[in-house]
């Protein structure tokens, strides 16, 4: 066997022997509701324009061998568990309102999750295999984002990160060798795509976070590691920081956040500010003048004003804030034609004036916020500093986040969908029976 170092020996070790038997209750469900919320997250993201591109590709590659992974877009489609991440991790984040961590600044669940959903339904695994599965990955993936960035020094999307969580999900699942499963960490690794994440801010495109090629990647990577090709260790192994010294012991899929609004986190607190304004004061929105937004630098960097495509939306602070206090609201709507070429949203979207406010700089990353203030003819309103819904210090309710993943899936699937796999994800049956209604 091939000699590891130790922190991808013990990376390797937490990976075959973790399981949630051996977790606190809150860990247990967080992964339940990370599960949860990337299912209705994908559900959605298939009726986003543009995601049919990598799914068409898909089905065209992928159909006809060992299809016994299902797109979860309704149809019923299978495909060779490879395809089916693909497609699946994609839509995953097609709407950006899959959970995030805020240290790692990026969306684990989303490469996580649909790689592990593919495999489980595809060697016929248990749910409570596959809830092991998607715990040691998210706490694989999280950790090499933040070594990789401990190293790099350059901030670079989930897809760089997230193969690696992937790739140790599938390993759980499949039931690899101490030495496959560090290769399949390593391959992962090594393979994962290069994702400059704050280019994909400033200049958006369907690559956004590159999830869906990380989550395939990993993929790859572990049918790669099970087949002897070797890797070359792990970014575990080059870092001073805490890496996997705390596996078992801290534990980041509960310190992940949920998003209520389809755009990037760092619009969320802005969003949340203005629907906030919109209900405690007597704000008309055809009497603004001017907008301010105060936040942190990285969230300044989101200047589209007139975005022409879903992803430039949600990668933009003035439209949806100017889309909030038009409409009262920022959903899956506001990304289509109509509502990108509303002439009110355009207008108020170019009064919106973003700045730097020190304290609230500070604050980033362990603290995502900002403040508005609001000029009317005839006054000006000021929110407070605002946390947006769904951070760790600001929990949506269970209800709150069941409405979210209800509203998600129709018209796709009924709304009592995601009341049923909620009762699933309780019980220990199988993968397919979780994923009956997307069957």
């Amino acid at each position: 066997m091939t000699d590891h170092s130790a922190d991808t020996d013990s990376a390797v070790t937490f990976v075959r022997s973790a399981t949630l038997e051996d977790a606190p209750a809150s860990v247990t469900q967080a992964v339940r509701v990370r599960v949860l919320d990337t299912l209705a997250a994908i559900t959605a993201g298939y009726r986003q324009a543009g995601i049919d591109i990598v799914r068409n590709y898909a089905v065209d590659r992928f159909s006809g061998t060992s299809t016994a992974a299902t797109l979860l877009d309704g149809s019923g489609t299978k495909l060779h568990p490879e395809g089916a991440t693909l497609a699946n991790a994609t839509a995953a984040n097609a709407l950006d309102i899959d959970d995030g961590h805020r240290e790692v600044k990026g969306h684990p669940a989303a490469v996580v999750v649909p790689a592990a959903l593919a495999v489980a339904e595809a060697v016929d695994a248990t749910v409570d295999a596959l809830l092991d599965a998607v715990y040691v990955g998210y706490e694989l993936g999280v950790r090499a984002g933040l070594a990789i960035h401990e190293i790099d020094g350059v901030y670079t999307g989930t897809g760089s990160w997230g193969a690696i969580g992937a790739g140790a999900a599938i390993a759980r699942l499949r039931g690899f060798t101490r030495e496959q499963t560090a290769h399949a960490l390593g391959i992962a690794e090594y393979h994962a795509p290069r994702t400059p994440i704050m280019r994909g801010v400033e200049q958006p495109g369907m690559t956004k976070d590159g999830i869906g090629w990380g989550s395939y990647v990993g993929a790859v990577s572990a049918q790669l590691a099970e087949s002897g090709f070797t890797g070359s260790g792990t970014v575990f192994d080059e870092t001073d920081i805490d890496a996997v010294d705390s596996l078992g012991d801290v534990f980041h899929v509960t310190e992940g956040y949920l998003k209520p609004y389809p755009c990037c986190r760092w619009v969320q607190p802005g969003v949340a500010a203005a629907l906030s304004l919109l209900e405690t004061t007597d704000i008309d929105p055809t009497t603004i003048e001017a907008i301010r937004v105060f936040t942190f630098e990285e969230a300044t960097h989101l200047r589209t004003r007139t975005p022409d495509t879903p992803e430039a939306a949600q990668y933009s602070y003035p439209f949806p804030i100017a889309a909030a206090l038009t409409r009262g609201r920022f959903t899956q709507e506001e990304h289509r034609p109509e509502a990108l070429a509303d002439s009110a949203i355009v207008a108020l979207s170019n009064s919106v004036d973003i700045r730097v406010e020190e304290a609230l700089n500070e604050r980033f990353p362990s603290e995502c916020l900002a403040r508005i203030e609001i000029d009317t003819e005839r006054e000006t309103f000021a929110s407070g500093v605002t946390r947006p819904p769904g951070a760790r210090e600001r929990p949506l309710s269970d209800e709150t986040r069941r409405e979210k993943a209800r509203r998600l899936v129709a018209p796709t699937l009924p709304r009592s969908a995601i009341d049923e796999t909620e009762r699933h994800l309780r019980s220990d049956t199988s993968v397919a029976t979780l994923l009956e209604p997307w069957r």
